[in-house]
């Protein structure tokens, strides 16, 4: 006779009744039997406790499982602590003959099957492969009941229990690959490392566990709406296939599933199915589950039979009786949940510190960032430049909609105190920012910091080395126009800026020495006390250094870029003499000398052309970059076709 005790899980066998690697910790948490690659969704800490019990002539239930596993960033770890997972078969032999004088007496002989426990682990290799093993640990042992006879006043038999005892452990590895959402395929191993010590007695060796190696391929298919299709084959004839469906309801989701299960070892060919319910929420699941079988189950058979056959699996086999299993799983989050993700983060500009002023309003980054929630978040932007700063710096908050992917813009600021020369390549970090002082997601991308004195070659940019250094520049000129106080308060108040001009030129130009240096895309410019220091530069040095001197004591200036030679550009100054067309004449007869311009209000001022680089006087600088001007702005009909520039500072 064979009395079935309790009932555990085997290879392609789910006694949760949810089977599949889908999205939901129910699918991988408690089970090694079709996860050999202990894969999970788990975040953080999971806790799974199964109960229940067979129906058979009596019912009776106990706890099957205690699991605990920890996510650990791209490493998880579960154990299993699994009591339920055992079963005994006891055949009771005829009675023992005997003379009148000895009680009858039988004896027993018992074959116990068990898996105490299981310990997984997995690695996470990307975003599509997990690979993982896991190792169980089972003993089997045979119980044989013998007589003797014991001679005192009377006779009479004593029973004496013989014990065979061996343990194995067993080691099962499996990779799971998921391509995209919608797909996930796991393949693995069933037996494929056994360590075992034997049973002592030959005779019992027939009674061990029948472990069969074979490889396992599984295919989880989730096409959205909260469906879920699983299948698994095992090599050695074993399968499963399920289904199930959610609906979500608020916060949480119900549904059911139904997985039908083959074994070689059952009939009929569906050896049976498991109908289950489902509650999933944030931190709790729940799963009520019945297994049943097809065929006929007894509770009695042969000893040839279970000698014969012998069995594979400690449950889910031919003595297997109907189940009622309730799974509970806990999920506890300590970690905070990722919100927000990158998926690309693009530089938009190398720095260069002279342009400091221009990344309060230009991006040097834009990042692409998709919102991993189904609520609406405020993202606050931080960036962090190796080199340059100390502290994160906060661009404008955006506003994202739930699962939307949006273009994000990483602003900086350039320290004032900021002075090496040479160019770095360093990198720069880039956070979003959703609750308190942590960061959902970071991403690292390599940066070029060039010299303070590294310009990218736009003219419109050379505003920023003119107003660097305007403190200097006010000094500079106050110096040179107190010498000529005389002269100054002399001149009629509407011909000031125009003396003032003329006088700081001649001062500042008399000692200097004109550097030729045609630039290309990106050169080296000087700051106005540089070029005053070191007594020269090119076009752009100087053009730059007497701008500043110029915006120092409030005359407006322009740089005119010429760049219809692709070969050889070139750029002058001019500036406003805030003289009208009909004083023009206190200042030249000549009306090519200058040229009219509109102010703010709509009015005319005069405007004169300067050549920097003409380092003589005053006079001839105007006279020579008139002629350029007259010529290649407007005879030739630069400023229309763009090949001449006029581009304000202010």
């Amino acid at each position: 006779m064979i009395n079935l005790i309790s009932t555990s899980a085997q290879s392609s066998f789910s006694i949760n009744g949810l089977s599949g690697l889908s999205t939901e910790s129910f699918t991988s948490l408690n089970s090694f039997e079709f996860n050999n690659a202990n894969f999970s969704v788990i975040k953080d800490w999971g806790f799974s406790f199964t109960y229940g019990g067979e129906i058979a002539t009596d019912f009776s239930s106990n706890l099957y499982q205690i699991t605990a596993a920890k996510n650990f960033g791209k490493h998880f770890i579960t154990l299993r602590y699994s009591p339920g997972f055992q079963k005994e078969f006891v055949f009771r032999s005829t009675p023992v003959k005997q003379d009148s004088l000895i009680e009858p007496i039988s004896v027993e002989s018992k074959y116990s099957y068990k898996e105490l426990f299981g310990v997984g682990y997995s690695y996470k290799i990307s975003e599509q492969f997990t690979a993982g093993i896991n190792i169980r640990y089972f003993d089997e042992s045979v119980t044989e009941e013998n007589v003797t006879i014991v001679y005192a006043t009377e006779p009479y038999f004593e029973k004496v229990s013989e014990i065979d005892k061996s343990f194995f452990w067993k080691t099962d590895i499996g990779l799971v690959f998921k391509p995209n959402d919608i797909f996930t395929f796991n393949l693995g191993s069933s037996n494929l490392l056994l360590l075992k010590s034997e049973l002592n007695l030959n005779e019992n060796k027939t009674f061990e566990l029948r472990n069969k190696k074979s490889a396992i391929l599984g295919l989880n298919v989730s096409p959205g709406n909260e469906f879920n299709f699983f299948m698994q084959f095992e090599t050695n004839n074993n399968a499963i296939a399920s289904s199930s469906k959610l609906f979500q309801i608020y916060d949480n989701k119900f549904g059911f599933s139904i997985s039908a299960f083959h074994d070689w070892q059952q009939h009929p060919f569906i050896a049976g199915i498991i109908p289950s319910l489902i509650f999933i929420s944030k931190y709790f699941d729940a799963s009520f589950s019945l297994v049943k079988y097809f065929s006929d189950r007894k509770s009695v058979s042969s000893f040839n039979q279970f000698k014969e056959n012998g069995i594979s699996n400690i449950v889910n086999n031919q003595y297997s009786f109907n189940k009622i299993l309730l799974t509970t799983n806990f999920k506890l989050n300590t970690l905070a949940e990722q919100k927000v993700k990158f998926l690309d983060v693009i530089i938009n500009q190398n720095i260069y510190p002279a342009l400091a002023e221009r990344y309060l309003d230009f991006p040097i980054a834009t990042a692409t960032v998709v919102n991993l929630t189904n609520e609406r978040l405020e993202i606050k932007p931080e960036i962090l430049i190796n080199g340059i700063n100390k502290n994160k710096i906060q661009s404008p908050v955006v506003s994202i909609a739930p699962y939307d992917t949006i273009n994000i813009n990483y602003f900086t600021v350039i320290p004032d105190e900021y002075s090496k020369l040479n160019a770095e390549l360093t990198y720069a970090d880039f956070y979003l920012m959703t609750i308190n002082d942590d960061y959902d997601d970071q991403y690292q991308k390599a940066l070029l910091i060039n010299g303070i004195n590294a310009w990218d070659g736009n003219v419109h940019n050379l505003k920023y080395f003119i107003k660097k250094d305007l403190d200097f520049s006010v000094k500079y000129t106050k110096s040179i126009l107190a010498q000529f106080k005389s002269i100054i308060d002399t001149v009629p108040n509407f011909l000031s800026e125009f003396y003032k001009a003329k006088i700081i030129f001649e001062s500042f130009t008399k000692n200097l020495t004109y550097i030729s240096d045609p630039r290309a895309t990106a050169e080296y410019v000087q700051y106005p006390n540089q070029t005053i220091e070191l007594k020269g530069g090119d076009c752009d040095d100087l053009s730059v250094c007497y701008s500043s001197l110029l915006e120092s004591v409030g005359i407006e200036t322009a740089l005119v870029d010429y760049n219809n030679n692709k070969n050889i550009k070139h750029v002058n100054l001019m500036f406003n003499t805030k003289l009208n067309p009909n004083q023009a004449l206190f200042i030249t007869n000549n009306d090519s000398k200058y040229f009219v311009r509109k102010n703010h209000n709509g009015d005319d001022e005069v405007w004169i052309s300067i050549e920097t680089t003409s380092l003589t006087d005053f006079e001839t600088a105007w006279t020579r970059a008139s002629e350029k001007f007259q010529q290649e702005a407007l005879s030739d009909l630069g400023l229309i076709k763009g090949e001449v520039e006029i581009i304000d500072i202010n």
